[in-house]
Protein backbone atom coordinates (compact mmCIF):
# COMPACT_ATOMS: atom_id res chain seq x y z
CA UNK A 1 0.00 0.00 0.00
CA UNK A 2 1.46 3.53 -1.03
CA UNK A 3 1.94 6.04 2.10
CA UNK A 4 -0.81 8.59 2.78
CA UNK A 5 -2.42 10.35 5.58
CA UNK A 6 -1.18 14.26 6.46
CA UNK A 7 2.44 14.59 5.40
CA UNK A 8 3.39 16.04 9.24
CA UNK A 9 2.22 12.62 10.49
CA UNK A 10 4.02 10.83 8.38
CA UNK A 11 7.03 12.55 8.85
CA UNK A 12 6.81 11.79 12.73
CA UNK A 13 6.06 8.41 12.13
CA UNK A 14 9.52 8.39 9.96
CA UNK A 15 11.33 10.11 12.76
CA UNK A 16 9.71 7.22 15.40
CA UNK A 17 11.04 4.58 13.28
CA UNK A 18 14.49 6.26 13.29
CA UNK A 19 14.68 6.88 17.30
CA UNK A 20 13.65 3.39 17.34
CA UNK A 21 16.38 1.82 15.16
CA UNK A 22 19.08 4.40 16.92
CA UNK A 23 18.16 3.28 20.61
CA UNK A 24 18.42 -0.90 19.81
CA UNK A 25 21.93 0.37 17.81
CA UNK A 26 22.82 2.20 20.90
CA UNK A 27 21.46 -0.73 23.21
CA UNK A 28 19.33 2.44 25.17
CA UNK A 29 16.87 1.07 26.96
CA UNK A 30 15.11 4.49 27.97
CA UNK A 31 15.13 5.65 24.30
CA UNK A 32 13.72 2.46 22.95
CA UNK A 33 11.22 2.23 25.52
CA UNK A 34 10.14 5.83 24.84
CA UNK A 35 9.15 4.59 21.55
CA UNK A 36 6.41 2.64 22.46
CA UNK A 37 2.82 3.11 23.91
CA UNK A 38 2.00 2.39 27.46
CA UNK A 39 -0.19 -0.55 26.52
CA UNK A 40 1.78 -1.58 23.48
CA UNK A 41 2.04 -5.11 22.00
CA UNK A 42 5.29 -7.00 21.05
CA UNK A 43 5.14 -10.29 19.11
CA UNK A 44 8.28 -12.28 18.56
CA UNK A 45 7.84 -15.57 16.94
CA UNK A 46 9.67 -17.16 19.23
CA UNK A 47 7.81 -16.20 22.43
CA UNK A 48 4.59 -15.45 23.53
CA UNK A 49 3.10 -11.56 23.37
CA UNK A 50 4.17 -9.39 25.65
CA UNK A 51 2.29 -6.39 26.16
CA UNK A 52 3.15 -3.07 28.49
CA UNK A 53 5.86 -0.42 27.79
CA UNK A 54 7.78 -1.38 30.63
CA UNK A 55 7.32 -4.92 29.94
CA UNK A 56 8.60 -4.60 26.54
CA UNK A 57 11.63 -2.74 27.48
CA UNK A 58 12.89 -5.41 30.12
CA UNK A 59 11.99 -8.14 27.88
CA UNK A 60 14.24 -6.07 25.09
CA UNK A 61 17.09 -5.47 27.68
CA UNK A 62 16.95 -9.30 28.50
CA UNK A 63 16.71 -10.37 24.78
CA UNK A 64 19.67 -7.93 24.42
CA UNK A 65 21.91 -9.40 26.33
CA UNK A 66 22.45 -12.19 24.25
CA UNK A 67 24.49 -9.60 21.45
CA UNK A 68 26.72 -7.39 22.52
CA UNK A 69 26.93 -5.95 18.90
CA UNK A 70 23.95 -5.15 17.50
CA UNK A 71 23.51 -2.27 14.76
CA UNK A 72 19.76 -2.12 13.41
CA UNK A 73 18.54 -0.53 9.92
CA UNK A 74 15.10 -0.14 8.81
CA UNK A 75 13.13 1.45 6.42
CA UNK A 76 9.10 1.85 6.03
CA UNK A 77 7.72 -0.03 2.99
CA UNK A 78 4.32 1.32 3.44
CA UNK A 79 2.25 3.46 6.07
CA UNK A 80 -1.23 4.84 5.98
CA UNK A 81 -2.19 7.41 8.79
CA UNK A 82 -6.08 7.38 10.00
CA UNK A 83 -6.70 9.88 11.80
CA UNK A 84 -4.46 9.34 15.71
CA UNK A 85 -4.14 5.03 14.08
CA UNK A 86 -1.58 4.32 11.61
CA UNK A 87 -0.50 0.93 9.89
CA UNK A 88 2.89 0.38 8.22
CA UNK A 89 5.13 -2.34 7.56
CA UNK A 90 9.03 -2.05 8.45
CA UNK A 91 11.31 -3.90 6.37
CA UNK A 92 14.98 -4.15 8.74
CA UNK A 93 18.50 -5.27 8.11
CA UNK A 94 20.17 -6.26 12.05
CA UNK A 95 23.87 -6.85 11.54
CA UNK A 96 24.36 -8.98 15.05
CA UNK A 97 27.32 -10.81 17.00
CA UNK A 98 26.49 -13.32 19.91
CA UNK A 99 27.36 -13.79 22.77
CA UNK A 100 28.91 -17.03 21.26
CA UNK A 101 30.77 -15.08 18.88
CA UNK A 102 28.41 -16.02 15.94
CA UNK A 103 27.77 -13.07 13.86
CA UNK A 104 24.65 -12.82 11.20
CA UNK A 105 22.84 -10.40 9.23
CA UNK A 106 18.70 -10.95 10.25
CA UNK A 107 16.35 -9.58 7.71
CA UNK A 108 12.75 -9.22 8.94
CA UNK A 109 9.41 -7.11 8.57
CA UNK A 110 7.48 -5.42 10.82
CA UNK A 111 3.81 -5.03 10.70
CA UNK A 112 3.13 -1.97 12.79
CA UNK A 113 0.75 0.00 14.35
CA UNK A 114 1.07 3.76 15.54
CA UNK A 115 -1.11 5.53 17.90
CA UNK A 116 -0.74 9.44 18.25
CA UNK A 117 -0.58 10.72 22.03
CA UNK A 118 -0.76 14.37 22.08
CA UNK A 119 1.17 15.63 19.60
CA UNK A 120 4.37 11.99 19.45
CA UNK A 121 3.36 9.33 17.53
CA UNK A 122 4.37 6.17 19.65
CA UNK A 123 4.03 2.11 18.50
CA UNK A 124 1.08 0.94 19.40
CA UNK A 125 1.40 -2.79 18.36
CA UNK A 126 4.69 -4.59 16.59
CA UNK A 127 4.68 -7.89 14.97
CA UNK A 128 8.25 -9.31 13.56
CA UNK A 129 8.73 -12.00 10.84
CA UNK A 130 11.92 -12.92 10.45
CA UNK A 131 12.70 -13.22 6.58
CA UNK A 132 16.46 -14.48 6.84
CA UNK A 133 19.44 -15.49 8.52
CA UNK A 134 17.52 -16.10 12.14
CA UNK A 135 19.77 -19.67 12.19
CA UNK A 136 22.58 -18.33 12.10
CA UNK A 137 22.57 -16.22 15.39
CA UNK A 138 20.06 -17.50 17.51
CA UNK A 139 21.05 -20.47 19.55
CA UNK A 140 18.69 -22.70 22.21
CA UNK A 141 19.84 -20.61 24.90
CA UNK A 142 19.33 -17.28 23.25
Amino acid sequence: MPFYGPLEDRILIQELVATYGDAVSRRNKIDFASTWDVDAVWHLPWLEPVTGRDVIADLWEEQMSNYPFHNFSGYLGSLEIDGNHAKGRLWTSELVESVEGKSGVVTGMYDDEFVKRGDRWLFARKVFTPLHGMDTIVTEES
